[in-house]
Parts: C-alpha cells; structure tokens; sequence
C-alpha cells in the first residue's frame, strides 16, 4: 500500500513539474522565435511587422522641379534644388515629408544629371558646393574637371562630376549620391534617389 502511494506521489510530483517548465517556457520560446523580426525588419525595413514579404517602405518622391532643355544652355550649366520625399514613419499621420538638397546639371556628354549635395563624410549633413574651375579655391583637390567639394574644415572632399562623382580626395568613404532624372519629352524632373548611403 505504502508503495502505491509513493507511486501515486511521484506520479503527480512529475505532472506538476511538467506543468511548471511548460508555463516557464512558454514566454522563453515566445523569445526566442520574436529575435529574428528586428533583423528582418533591419534587412527590408516595413511599417507593418512581420511585413518581410511587402514591399520596403522606401521614401517617395513628391512633385519636384521641372526643367526643359532650354534652362540648360551650355555644358556645366547648374541649379540647386531640393527633392521633397515622403518617408513612412509611425507619427498620426504615417508619414514624413523631408527635403534633399541637390544639383541638377548639363554634363560634359550633353545629358541632364543630378546629384545630392549631402557629403557622404559629413555627420552633420554638410552641403557641397559647385565649382567649375577648381583654380579659384587652392585648398581643395585641383582638377581638370567641374567638382563638388564639401567646404567642411576637417573634411574638404571633392568629388568628380564627369566621372559619376568619383571621390578625388578627402575622406569620403564613397561617391556621390544620385538622382534619378526622368524626361517626359518635354520636362525633366527629379523622381528618386539612389537606394543606398547617405541623403
């Protein structure tokens, strides 16, 4: 009899425990299987959560500037312009409206091209400067070429706009940042950025 409920004991003894670790790890294994959405949502950022197989939230471009041929009479001619882009952020409104400075241009190859004025170095989002003879400022990279520097003390890149704003000196870790410039037959119009680096 006294090993009957012993038995008996032993039995609910291990029943209980079973319940403990399955009420134990429960929040454990809810843990553990929620860890690969931050790195998910870091690698194809999305509003929604577990959103891995939409569309990443990209900024849009709003309506910006419109140009025609005509603005652009000889090579190297140049404006500076802002982007508006509509950013999805977790506000009431869902969204955000932010302006990329940039300049648009005619290029040595009698194209239209644009690129952003964000230096690529800079922290503090300093803008470049346009310069078509770099002989009229001794401290920054000469050259041949029409350039973009950035007028920061402690950084003075300058970058090369007749090759795709290769970086010619300073210690910008990459080129410049495009825009992308669409022509409709008769307007050209800035209708994105490059999907990489800084503003």
């Amino acid at each position: 009899m006294a090993t009957s409920e012993q038995f008996d004991d032993a039995k609910a003894l291990f029943h209980r425990r079973s319940i403990l670790k399955s009420i134990v790890s429960v929040p454990l294994l809810a843990t553990f299987g929620l860890l690969p959405s931050p790195l998910l949502r870091y690698l194809k950022p999305t509003m929604a959560a577990g959103g891995f197989f939409q569309s990443a939230d990209l900024p849009k471009p709003e309506q910006s500037d419109r140009f025609q041929w005509a603005d652009f009479p000889e090579i190297w001619t140049c404006y500076p312009i802002m982007l508006p882009l509509r950013y999805e952020v977790f506000n009431p409104e869902g969204y955000e409206k932010r302006n990329t400075p940039g300049f648009i241009m005619r290029s040595a190859n009698n194209e239209i091209v644009a690129f952003s004025r964000i230096c690529p170095h800079c922290h503090h989002r300093q803008m470049l400067n346009f310069l078509k003879h770099t002989s009229e400022l001794a401290c920054i990279q000469q050259s041949e070429n029409p350039v973009l520097y950035c007028p920061c003390m402690c950084d003075c890149s300058t970058f090369d706009l007749c090759d795709n704003g290769r970086v010619l000196s300073g210690p910008a870790p990459r080129p410049l940042r495009r825009m992308e410039v669409s022509f409709d037959g008769k307007y050209y119009t800035i209708t994105g950025l490059e999907q990489y680096g800084i503003a």
